[in-house]
């Protein structure tokens, strides 16, 4: 799944799109991805709490949810 992200550029993503991909680098743990777009979505506008409430804590549901589940281990 790294490769598919090799190419992608965060700031090319728009909001709609940039969220979803925050959730999938939550998921796989990619951190500088995650920092890198956080300052995106700053530089946007967005406040830090609608970054903390509609990308990060969402993210780490849908981590939580298969942890939970026994599918992803952490």
């Amino acid at each position: 799944m790294a490769d598919e992200n090799d190419d992608l550029i965060l700031a090319d993503l728009s909001d709609d799109e940039l969220v979803p991909q925050m959730h999938d680098d939550l998921y796989d743990g990619m951190k500088p991805e995650i920092e890198e777009a956080v300052h995106i979505l700053l530089e946007r506008g967005w406040t830090p709490y609608d970054i903390l409430t509609k990308a990060l804590v969402e993210g780490m549901r849908i981590v939580g949810i298969d942890f939970r589940d026994g599918i992803l281990f952490v």
